[in-house]
């Protein structure tokens, strides 16, 4: 029987089982405020769209789940056995943890060197296993050249992780990305306008 683990802004998550291997399943849930036309077509769109960023993000060599099947509403996932991000911060007291954060940057210059945004990029949307990170949650995500679409990614990172030091880590590795300069012109100009709209914001 499927277990519950979390509900977020769009899609609830279970542990379940598929043959021999544990799985987590990602159901996107009917919004009620919204009429069914545009319901069904969209959630439908955003899991394709998911499960399309998802493999893009393994082409770009970027650790993330694993996609055993994509239904209708719905993806079967590799469970993931780690820890959120923002739990192994909180637990290790800053052991080790800049060597985390600097591998998260890293693997965000190869999403967006690959042309993916991730859409909601925060220390709840990163799990660290073992000696490895993983990239999950790609339901805000999409794909863009655009250098604000990537900005917002690293403010993201950057106001969940709340702290100088390990926000220096992650660019340490992002800096990896041949565009850095022009995303970071991009991010200075958000901060100075003092306002920008977060897809994760508002609940679409």
């Amino acid at each position: 029987m499927a277990k519950f683990l979390a509900r977020g802004a769009e899609a609830e998550l279970y542990l379940d089982r598929l043959v021999d291997r544990r799985v987590a399943t990602k159901n996107r849930v009917s919004k009620g405020y919204r009429i069914k036309e545009i319901d069904v077509p969209l959630r439908r769109s955003r899991t394709r769209g998911e499960a399309s960023l998802l493999h893009s993000a393994k082409e770009a060599g970027v650790a993330c789940p694993v996609i055993y099947e994509i239904g209708k509403f719905e993806l079967k996932l590799g469970f993931i056995d780690g820890v959120l991000l923002r739990d192994f911060i909180k637990n290790r007291k800053g052991r080790g943890i800049g060597k985390v954060a600097e591998e998260v940057g890293r693997g965000l210059a190869k999403l967006h060197r690959h042309g993916v945004v991730h859409g909601d990029f925060t220390t709840a949307n990163v799990m660290v296993s073992g000696r490895k990170v993983f990239f999950i949650d790609f339901g805000l995500g999409s794909f863009s050249k655009d250098a604000e679409e990537k900005a917002l990614d690293v403010l993201l990172m950057k106001k969940s992780l709340g702290n100088e030091r390990l926000y220096g880590s992650f660019l340490s590795g992002y800096k990896q990305y041949e565009k850095y300069k022009d995303v970071m012109n991009q991010l200075a100009e958000i901060e100075k306008r003092g306002r920008y709209v977060v897809r994760s914001w508002v609940g679409a």
